[in-house]
């Protein structure tokens, strides 16, 4: 796909993605593996860890099913030093907000992403600004056609760490994508929008919609440097079946 990509672009193709349910994503990536075994003998000292599971033992042997929130709330807790309470009450904190996250429907498809296909414009004809936006945790990258005066497009990366320009700016970055070599391209840089001023976005042209559908593997991973700083990174999965559905879109021109 970087082989098709030019240095420019028509920006009254662009318009911002009200995604604001990515503001979330913070909440999700605290501590992914909140509650070990692991981490809560890093916490108790070598004595209470020997009385915690000698008393778990006991207590699985008489049929006793307290589950691990039971040993936090008995005497063992006044046994910890300060740090040692600090630490155990940001895990359990941690662990509370991953499992409402678990349970909430909505945010469990942001973690494990998902693609959206539709025109990029309202009043677009047939074919016309047919675009794939892949959605996920990081951010979102957008393939998008334009009218019928153009067979390029724009290739949209928005996320949290790509710069919030006051104003239209033109920069240089280097984009990487799995499986070719680093290129230096230009970009256009807007300001933030409304809905999303916590992310930032970068516009790149695509030179053929035609050849950057053939382009789009299944599973790709995305990396953009800045003044020698990476601002975004990002991988998409079932791009064959997003590739699928915004070719059937373009065919219908």
């Amino acid at each position: 796909m970087l082989s098709n990509i030019a240095g420019s672009a028509n920006l009254g193709a662009c318009r911002s993605y009200g995604l604001a349910v990515i503001l979330l994503a913070g909440l999700w990536s605290a501590n992914v593996a909140a509650q070990s075994q692991r981490d809560m003998n890093a916490v108790l000292s070598a004595r209470v860890t020997e009385e915690f599971q000698r008393d778990v033992q006991r207590r699985i042997s008489s049929g006793t099913r307290d589950g691990p929130t039971h040993y936090f709330t008995t005497d063992y807790a006044a046994k910890l030093t300060p740090e040692q309470k600090k630490q155990l009450e940001a895990r359990n904190r941690d662990y509370e907000i991953m499992e409402k996250l678990r349970r909430d429907p909505v945010l469990a498809r942001l973690a494990n992403g998902y693609w959206d296909n539709y025109q990029a414009r309202q009043s677009a004809g047939p074919g016309e600004f047919c675009a794939a936006s892949h959605v996920n945790l990081d951010g979102v990258i957008t393939l998008s056609g334009f009218d019928k005066s153009w067979e390029g497009g724009l290739l949209v990366f928005m996320g949290k760490n790509i710069p919030k320009p006051k104003a239209l700016t033109e920069l240089t970055v280097t984009l990487t994508q799995s499986g070719e070599q680093p290129a230096v391209i230009k970009v256009f840089n807007p300001p933030a929008s409304q809905e999303m001023r916590d992310y930032g976005t970068l516009i790149f042209a695509v030179t053929s919609m035609k050849a950057a559908l053939a382009g789009m593997e299944d599973k790709q991973d995305f990396a953009i440097a800045s003044e020698g700083k990476e601002v975004f990174r990002m991988s998409w999965k079932d791009g064959i079946t997003a590739r699928k559905a915004l070719g059937e879109c373009l065919r219908s021109r």
